[in-house]
């Protein structure tokens, strides 16, 4: 059987939007004031809680090809949570550990999803690797287990390790070795598996942030 091109195509349409979200943390660290950044995310975010109304009140606003899967039955799309993850690193982190650690989803996540598509292709699946979820609800130890349990595969956590130390040594010495690999822990942690808490799912484009970024802020 061919490789499904459309596996990769669709990834890349979705992941490119993550890769252009890499253009906020590096205008946060070279120009714009952390003021006026939180002002513009704020903005923002107002307007793509509008905007995710609108879309779950059953009006398609965006190409299919942009939403996940369990985006289109009617879940609260991820660049909402990217952006809030965005707002919350910078109001809450260091400049060097917010820019690093919102830089771990733009550009860390982006590429282990590439990985993914492409692992997928080569292996005759018809979606891409992502992180499986079932419709059962479990007291807070089930949810761990099951999470740890269904993780995705190594070699996508070792892209995403190494892609996130690559950028956090980009930023040596503002951050030191340890809180590098740390945060870059974090980063695989919050992708790789699949965390829920009382039934509600992680959206990874909010904790890859939040939980690399908390990680990095101990060690500081």
């Amino acid at each position: 059987m061919p490789p499904d091109w459309s596996i990769l195509a669709k990834e890349a349409s979705r992941k490119s939007i993550h890769l252009a979200g890499a253009v906020v943390p590096l205008a946060y660290y070279f120009f714009i004031p952390r003021e006026l950044l939180l002002l513009i995310l704020g903005v923002a975010l107002a307007v793509a809680a509008a905007l995710e109304y609108i879309r779950l009140s059953g009006n398609p606003i965006f190409p299919r090809i942009l939403l996940r899967g369990h985006e289109e039955k009617g879940v609260i799309g991820g660049y909402f949570f990217a952006l809030l993850s965005t707002f919350l690193a910078v109001l809450l982190f260091d400049k060097a550990i917010a820019v690093v650690a919102i830089l771990f989803l733009d550009v860390g996540d982006a590429f282990t999803g590439l990985a993914g598509a492409v692992m997928s292709m080569l292996l005759g699946r018809s979606k891409a690797d992502t992180r499986d979820y079932d419709a059962k609800v479990r007291p807070l130890f089930g949810e761990l287990c099951y999470a740890a349990s269904h993780p995705k595969s190594p070699a996508l956590m070792a892209v995403m390790f190494m892609v996130c130390g690559l950028i956090g040594l980009a930023f040596y010495p503002s951050l030191s070795p340890l809180m590098i690999i740390i945060g870059a822990l974090g980063a695989v942690i919050a992708d790789a598996f699949p965390w829920r808490l009382f039934g509600f799912v992680i959206d990874d484009n909010l904790s890859i942030p939040l939980l690399s970024g908390a990680l990095m802020c101990i060690l500081n």
